[in-house]
Order: C-alpha cells, then sequence, then structure tokens
C-alpha cells in the first residue's frame, strides 16, 4: 500500500501476564518446555511488518481491537513483531505505544497493558533491525512457534509490497533487498523478495504455515504466488494496494476466534467488509481495491490456463499481432508504477481483438477457473477505471524490456529476461516466452503513480509510492494531496497550459461554451495549477483560459502558491453547470464563461476568457440602483461588501493578489466606480 503504500515488537504475553524481554536481550534460542498437544492453540496468528511512521497508528488501531477478542479464551493467539518508522518533513510520527525507529515484540492478550509497550514490549529501540533479512525473519519465526506453540499457524505480513519485480525479485546470490514482499523505510525501502521470504519460512520451526495473509499491497501476482504455494495451505491477499485502517484484521482475529475452522473464519472475515470498503482510500482520495481467499495449490489450475494462453498468443502472433497489440493497450492495470497487469482481463482483451475461436474459449475457461479458485473474493469500485470481476495479475512488458540489463544493489548486472526466466510461473506457463516476442508495451488502465526513475537500469520501481501522485497525473481538480506528492510528481508539472482535452471540451458544450462567432475552441488553453486553502492544504485547480493571458495568469497562479496565498476552490464552472451564482456561492474562482456581464445584454470578458474571478464568495460583485437598492452576487455575500471588515479571503489594495494582476497589465473591478466587483480581473484594453 504508495504512499508512503500500504504500511512489532517485543514483549510476550503469557498466561494473562507479560514476560518482559529487555531491548538488549535478544536470544531466541531457548529450548521451550514441552507442550502437551491438547494443550495447543487452534491458531498461533504471527503478524511480521512495519508500515512506517505516517501509517503505525493503523496497527495500534489493530492492538486496540484485536484486544477484546482474546478475552477468556485460548483457542487463537496473536503475536506481534512490529518495527515503528519515523517522521518526515511531511508527514508526523503517529505511534503513540512506541518510539520512532523502535521494534516492539510481544503476545497481545486480553490483559495486555498498551500504554506500556513501549518498555514491556520493547525488542530494539532507536532500530537497525534488518526487516528484510531472511535470518531475520527465520528468528523471529521461531520465537512466534516457541511463544505461542499452535496446531495451525498463519502468518501475516503487514505492511508495503510491491508484487513481483524482475530487479529485485531475482533468484542469484547475492539476492538484492527488495520491497516486493516487504519493505523496510529505515533502509531506504529495502526489502524482502519472494525467495528471502521463502528460505526463512523453510528455515523456520513453521515450515508450513496454515495460511500466508499478505496484508500489503499488490502481492496478488501469479509470479509470487506460484514461488510460495508449495509453503501454505490458503492465500488472503490483493493485487491492488491494499488500503485499510485495520478492519480486515480485527474481522479476521473476530472469525478465528468464533469458529474452529479457517474456511469458515475467513469467509465470515469476509462476509462483514462493509467498514473496510466504506474507508477504502489511497492518500485523500478513493480508489480500487480487492481482497481473495484462496488455496494456494489452486494456483496450478489457473497456470493451466494460462500456458494455454501463452501458447496461442505466440502461435497466431505473426498475423494477428495489431489486434494482439491493441489488447495489451487496453488491459487493466492495478497499480501504474508496476508491470503487472489483470489476468483474466488480458486474456479477455486479446479475445476480443481477435476475435480468435481458441482465444474466446481460453479467456472464458480462465475466468471460469478465477471463479472456481478464489474462496471469496471481494472488491472496491471507486474509480472510473475498474473492472466488474478481478482476477490475478501477471506481468505485462514488451521485448525491449524483457531484454533490458538491470543491477542489482552490488552492481552485478543481469537481464530482466533472466529474472523472470527463473521464476516457477515462467516454468509452469513458458510467459516468458512471450514477453520476450511481444512488441507492444502496454498503456494500461492506470491506477497509480507512473515512478520517473532515470537511472541507467532504466528500471523504475525503486521509487516508494507516494500517496495522492495518481491525483496529479490524473489531475482530479478539487482533490487534496501532500507536499510529498508535489515533490515526487514535480513542481513544474502542477503549473502547465495546454490544450482543451476531448473530454474537458464535450463537458464544456452548453454550459460554458455556446456556439458564438467571436470565440472557439482554438482561441482557449487549459491551465491546471496548485493552489492553498486556509485549511493549510494543497488543492489542485484549473482552469480555461484565452491563449492570451492563460501563461500569464499560471504564473501568476504559481506565485500565490508558492507565497501560501490561500484560494478556496478552483474548478471549471461546468461542473456548477454554469450557473455563476451557484460557483460564486461555493467560492469558486475561474476564468472562462461565454455569458453576458450580470444583468445586461452585454458580453463580459469572461466569454473570451479574458478575466479571472478570484475568492468569489468573499470578494462579491455588488451595484447600486437608483432606488436605494443594492444587487448583490453572490446573493449570499451581502455581509463581505463592507470592505471595512476583516474576513478571509479578502482582496484590496495591499493584497498580493490585486499586485500581481496590475503589474501584468490586468485591472480590478473593485477600482470601478459605476459598480464593484472586488473578485475580478480582467486585461485591460479590447
Amino acid at each position: 500500500m504508495k504512499k508512503n503504500l500500504l504500511w512489532m515488537l517485543a514483549a510476550i504475553l503469557l498466561c494473562g501476564t507479560i514476560a518482559l524481554i529487555s531491548c538488549s536481550d535478544n536470544n531466541d534460542n531457548t529450548t521451550p518446555n514441552p507442550t502437551p498437544t491438547e494443550d495447543l492453540a487452534d491458531y498461533t496468528l504471527f503478524i511480521y511488518g512495519h508500515a512506517g511512521g505516517n501509517m503505525d497508528d493503523i496497527i495500534e488501531n489493530v492492538y486496540a481491537g484485536v484486544k477484546p477478542l482474546l478475552a477468556g479464551q485460548k483457542k487463537v493467539r496473536v503475536l506481534f513483531f512490529y518495527k515503528y518508522g519515523h517522521h518526515t518533513e511531511q508527514d508526523p510520527f503517529r505511534g503513540r505505544f512506541a518510539d520512532e525507529d523502535e521494534v516492539l515484540r510481544f503476545e497481545l492478550t486480553a490483559e495486555t497493558d498498551l500504554r506500556k509497550l513501549r518498555t514491556a514490549a520493547c525488542f530494539e529501540e532507536k532500530s537497525q533491525f534488518q526487516l528484510y533479512s531472511q535470518e531475520n525473519l527465520t528468528a523471529q519465526l521461531n520465537w512466534a512457534a516457541r511463544t505461542a506453540p499452535a496446531k495451525n499457524y498463519i502468518i501475516m505480513l503487514y505492511g508495503h509490497g510491491a508484487g513481483f519485480n524482475a530487479k529485485h525479485d531475482f533468484y542469484k546470490e547475492p539476492i538484492a533487498g527488495s520491497r516486493a514482499v516487504l519493505y523496510d523505510e529505515g533502509f531506504n525501502g529495502r526489502g524482502m523478495n519472494m525467495y528471502e521470504f521463502k528460505n526463512a519460512i523453510e528455515a523456520s520451526e513453521i515450515k508450513h504455515p496454515q495460511m500466508i495473509y499478505f496484508h500489503n499491497c499488490l502481492m496478488g501476482n501469479l509470479e509470487s504466488l506460484t514461488t510460495l504455494r508449495n509453503l501454505t495451505d490458503y492465500y488472503v491477499g490483493s493485487q491492488h494496494v491494499l488500503a485499510s485502517v485495520g478492519h480486515i484484521i480485527i474481522e479476521f482475529v473476530k472469525g478465528l476466534v468464533q469458529t474452529t475452522d479457517i474456511e469458515a473464519a475467513t469467509k465470515q472475515m469476509f462476509a462483514n467488509l462493509d467498514d473496510w470498503k466504506a474507508q477504502y482510500r489511497m492518500g485523500e482520495e478513493i480508489c480500487n481495491g480487492d481482497l481473495f481467499f484462496m488455496k494456494a495449490l489452486d494456483i496450478e489450475n489457473i497456470n493451466e490456463q494460462m500456458d494455454r494462453l501463452c501458447n496461442r498468443i505466440r502461435e497466431i502472433y505473426p498475423t494477428q499481432g495489431e489486434a494482439i497489440d491493441r489488447a495489451a493497450c487496453k488491459v487493466y492495470q492495478p497499480f501504474q508504477g508496476a508491470t503487472l497487469f489483470d489476468a483474466a482481463d488480458y486474456a479477455d482483451c486479446l479475445a476480443s481483438e481477435t476475435g480468435d475461436a481458441q482465444l474466446l474459449a481460453i479467456s472464458k475457461d480462465l475466468r471460469q477457473t478465477f471463479n472456481n479458485t478464489f474462496i471469496a473474493h471481494e472488491h472496491v469500485n471507486n474509480r472510473p477505471d475498474f473492472l466488474d470481476a478481478y482476477s490475478l495479475s501477471v506481468t505485462l512488458v514488451d521485448k525491449t524490456t524483457f531484454a533490458q540489463e538491470l543491477k542489482d544493489d552490488t552492481d552485478n548486472k543481469f537481464f530482466f529476461g533472466d529474472s523472470y526466466m527463473a521464476t516457477a510461473f515462467h516454468a509452469n506457463t513458458g510467459w516468458g516466452h512471450w514477453l520476450a516476442e511481444n512488441n507492444q508495451m502496454p498503456t494500461g488502465n492506470p491506477f497509480g503513480l507512473i515512478d520517473d526513475d532515470d537511472d541507467e537500469s532504466g528500471d523504475d520501481s525503486d521509487q516508494k509510492y507516494v500517496p495522492g501522485t495518481e491525483y496529479l497525473i490524473d489531475w482530479r481538480a478539487g482533490a487534496v494531496v501532500s507536499q510529498e506528492a508535489v515533490d515526487a510528481y514535480g513542481l513544474d508539472m502542477c503549473f502547465t497550459t495546454g490544450d482543451i482535452s476531448d473530454e474537458v471540451w464535450e463537458s464544456m458544450q452548453g454550459k460554458t461554451y455556446k456556439e458564438n462567432p467571436y470565440i472557439g475552441r482554438d482561441d482557449l488553453q487549459h491551465i491546471k495549477v496548485l493552489h492553498w486553502d486556509y485549511d493549510n492544504q494543497i488543492h489542485l485547480g484549473e482552469m480555461i483560459c484565452n491563449h492570451l493571458i492563460a501563461g500569464t495568469v499560471c504564473n501568476i497562479m504559481r506565485k500565490l502558491f508558492e507565497a501560501k496565498y490561500p484560494i478556496q476552490r478552483m474548478l471549471l464552472p461546468d461542473v456548477y453547470d454554469a450557473d455563476d451564482e451557484t460557483q460564486m456561492r461555493d467560492n469558486n474562482s475561474s476564468c472562462f464563461c461565454y455569458r453576458p456581464i450580470s444583468g445586461t445584454s452585454k458580453l463580459s470578458k469572461h466569454a473570451r476568457g479574458l478575466a479571472v474571478d478570484i475568492n468569489t464568495l468573499y470578494n462579491p460583485y455588488y451595484k447600486d440602483r437608483e432606488d436605494g437598492t443594492r444587487y448583490v452576487q453572490p446573493a449570499t455575500a451581502v455581509e463581505y461588501c463592507d470592505r471595512t471588515k476583516s474576513f478571509p479571503y479578502k482582496i484590496d489594495h495591499d493584497d498580493l493578489c490585486y499586485k500581481l494582476f496590475i503589474e501584468e497589465g490586468f485591472e480590478w473591478g473593485g477600482d470601478w466606480t459605476s459598480c464593484k466587483d472586488f473578485q475580478h480581473f480582467e486585461l485591460k484594453g479590447e
């Protein structure tokens, strides 16, 4: 789960008491006392992870939510090994029960005093603990097995993942660290890849956990799941960025406590995901997501169909290349920073574009196989780019990328194709052979950010996902983004002028734009800018302006942004159906709208895109009539006509916005004598 995903711990609580572990005593090699089989818990859930300082409050929600579920029962034991993060310039540290960079290790019981975890459960202070080390994970798995012996074990990876990555999931020694399975912000995002994770479990006393629960992002990929399929009986995971404030873990533990069957418990969790769905967010915006539950060995049935798909694509590519390339540009992509695409949707797109009878049959069989494989599957569709049904993801790149030379963290060179063809998924399906022939790099259906990494390897997945960056890419006017997201995207890219897209132009028809002899599409430009509000948040804004002033207005807005000048809202008036009164009441700032001057038949300079209105509610238009009455627009702004009062957003002669527009040759409606238009700046002259 980017930014900053997706995304503990040392005290052992046994028999209702806390057994303290010194911060300097990390010996995991003590021999446990034999435990009679009848006294074993049914399940020990071991949660191992790290999400980062601005997300540590989420795991603490889990502590608090799970704690009361454990009262009066011995069937389920829950252990945490969690490494806390640290604050950054953009994000505060949110942990309450531990200090920054501290590692906690403890068993949670109904009697655990969460307020004492900072001292009672300390494993390492100001930790340099390498969360990604397979040896370290093995040691902590052994601790879990000895501390809370059980009939069945569940390993939950909690934090940030990035799915299969050819650069990082490389099989040769020394294995480059990656965030492919779980990463650690304390080491610049270095983490554990799927081979290290596999080796750590096989070397531990928990050699075959009943379930591996990926509470981290992008782990619903065929490459990783195929590699790990013999380690466990069940998977829970997501092919999307996994957003949660702890609901699903709490529901999962509740199901375990209430049942003695892991399938029944997990199905019960899936039946109670309304809170998870309602709060499924990335940064400040709503996004798509999914959660699946499946038997690990059923991945083989999927791979049989993927093998058929691979063989048929390669067989008809020489004659159906154009159609197959089109399919690559239509397939759904759960996260734009990875090379992973929805497998069943790819088969559907291939069948649709080619019309090939065999591909039609394969796509139908593959979709049915996924339906049969998932014991439970839920999804959240809150964006326009979604599927009716998600499957699992698979790598899709063109042959140039496949042949690309990469470097690991120690500068050892290898090729994308070498890494990919070493995967168990390729061995099962031959998928790497298709990637080596594919001419078309997919454009996909984007979800998240486009990583822009210009290192010599050409690989772009080292960059940490920053929540909110995808809204800058899509430019969702009105969205709130962090300074971190702006920095990741690039400030220069946040202040642009350009042609009006077909989508925006269509939305303007009959609203801000009406057929006329004076101004057309080519006379106008679409500007995109950032602006601050009094809430000290950064908003995305946009305007349509005449090309004569578009660059100037964009530059003014950048200066206002750099000065943290507050503008509450900057949406196209089409959002308000071009109703001026409505948008002004909403304090919207805008430019082009083909309309007359209020109360007249004369065209306004807004009709030519040569006038800009700023913070319109607090800077109203008014005109005193001969009968002594006053016409005010918006009608809700009467109190703001008195310019002797102090209030937010007020424009006057000392105001920075006033000064910048005047310097650029605009006149201010607040200086007019026949009426006052305090929001209004228009270009002088005809």
